[in-house]
């Protein structure tokens, strides 16, 4: 016990990865895409069909589609936000589930389930949101190497093609009180560009906050499976004791007789 206790405590003193951040950024514009394209393909061939009851099936598994794209991506940010590397196993697939209760339940199960049409709104605003992040993710880093290289480039700009890039003065002069000549204000700028890449970090875990914000609010709290108390009780014991309210210790003394 203390040991969870102790993993716990360091579970949510870790900070989230920058570079977990990043690559959710950048993930979330392929994801936005398939996802705008399953709903709108699906919507568009399961709502005339639906008179006809052949397009329920397809609704429901168009619904199915954007439904589990957003659970992964919800499951995938709540692991960031954590301090994990990769999100937890999901539950079992639609597929299994609709197997196991007969495919009339499922597709009643579907229908009426919030997350189904939470869904529909995770995949048509999913795109615009994509697009955002995924140009945040790419033009902030680039942006910071470039301006943080650009001692390089003035140096490669003069000697191969003979061109200044700090020809004019930028109010470099009159910010720091000195005429400052081409590759000093190339240094100033790389300077400039240094404590953009040591910045890049927190805008990353902030950027990916508020992308996971967006996830977590669209696609609702995680739905906690209760046990079945028929399962807890076999045999006429249960397998923890009321007395101590200790999940997990048996105790024979203090079974429950079986029921004759």
């Amino acid at each position: 016990m203390r040991a969870t206790k102790r993993e716990s405590v360091v579970a949510i003193m870790r900070k989230p990865s920058a570079l977990i951040a990043w690559k959710m950024l950048v993930l979330s514009l392929p994801k936005g895409i398939a996802a705008f394209v399953i709903i709108v393909a699906g919507l568009s061939a399961s709502l005339p069909l639906s008179v006809f009851l052949i397009g329920l099936p397809l609704l429901a598994a168009t619904l199915v589609f954007c439904r589990s794209i957003m659970l992964g991506e919800m499951r995938y940010a709540t692991a960031w936000l954590q301090g994990k590397e990769y999100p937890e196993a999901s539950a079992p697939s639609e597929a299994t589930a609709g197997e196991q209760q007969g495919w009339r339940a499922w597709l009643l199960s579907v229908l009426k389930d919030g997350r189904s049409y939470r869904g529909i709104l995770f995949g048509i605003l999913q795109l615009p949101i994509g697009i955002t992040a995924f140009t945040f993710a790419i033009v902030l880093p680039v942006t910071a190497l470039a301006v943080m290289l650009s001692p390089a480039a003035y140096e490669i700009s003069m000697r191969l093609f003979d061109f200044n890039l700090f020809a004019s003065d930028w109010r470099f002069d009159e910010l720091f009180g000195w005429e400052m000549n081409s590759a000093q204000r190339s240094w100033v700028a790389g300077g400039v560009g240094l404590v953009f890449m040591l910045l890049l970090p927190p805008l990353m875990r902030g950027l990916g906050r508020l992308y996971a914000a967006w996830i977590l609010s669209v696609s609702g709290p995680e739905p906690v499976s209760r046990p079945n108390p028929e399962s807890a009780y076999e045999g006429g014991k249960f397998p923890f004791s009321l007395e101590n309210h200790e999940i997990g210790a048996f105790h024979p003394e203090r079974s429950i007789p079986p029921v004759s």
